[in-house]
């Protein structure tokens, strides 16, 4: 191989549910560049990039770290969703207001301890539901929706074979502006080496389609 050929070992960290969004293409980038071993930590938490050593990271939300370049990778959108027979025992709601008499299954961030927000649109009455559950996994949380226990608020991404396949309904879509987007991040300061080019590269083209 000559220098510039792509290999060796790239580290990189992403939260743990975007698994459903890379698993599905990383054969083909393996595939294509069968030199590159790749070392990702599906992880919930704030790691250092420059610190720990990773090569590239995805994350959502506010990028406040001045010594990293970002690049957009894939955009989703925050969805409510419930399971059928949870509707069918509660009726399903028309209007934020409607949440009164429901339950909702909530996600606690493990770095901040601070609840998500439903992303209802600018200017809505802050609606009251009454919590059922609250855990700190995206997985855990789609499958309480899929047991009936109550309304949660999920990405798109991770919901898109249920609301397919029906087991899961979306429900309030026009109260809700839930757009949210994925950027892959690497340090600034480092010499952009052929296996991060390549990888930054590639993941935009493949996770930007809509679900």
């Amino acid at each position: 191989r000559t220098r510039e050929t792509p290999h060796g070992r790239l580290r990189v960290s992403t939260p743990i549910v975007t698994y459903h969004l890379l698993l599905p293409v990383l054969s083909e980038f393996m595939a294509r560049y069968p030199e590159i071993e790749l070392d990702i930590d599906f992880n919930d938490r704030i790691v250092d990039i420059i610190e720990e050593g990773i090569d590239v990271a995805i994350r959502s939300g506010q990028l406040p770290d001045s010594r990293l370049v970002s690049r957009p990778v894939a955009p989703f959108r925050m969805l409510l969703c419930a399971a059928p027979s949870y509707l069918e025992r509660h009726g399903t709601p028309g209007e934020p207001a409607d949440l009164i008499r429901h339950f909702g299954i909530n996600f606690r961030f493990l770095n901040s301890g601070r609840l998500l927000e439903w992303p209802f649109i600018t200017g809505s009455a802050e609606p009251q539901i009454r919590s059922m559950l609250t855990c700190n996994n995206m997985e855990a949380l789609k499958g309480a929706t899929l047991a009936g226990l109550g309304i949660a608020c999920m990405p798109d991404f991770l919901v898109c074979e249920a609301l397919r396949d029906g087991r899961l309904l979306s429900v309030l879509d026009d109260h809700v502006d839930g757009r949210g987007q994925f950027r892959m991040l690497w340090p600034s300061n480092r010499h952009l080496s052929p296996k991060v080019r390549v990888f930054v590269d590639f993941l935009p083209d493949r996770l930007a389609a809509p679900r």
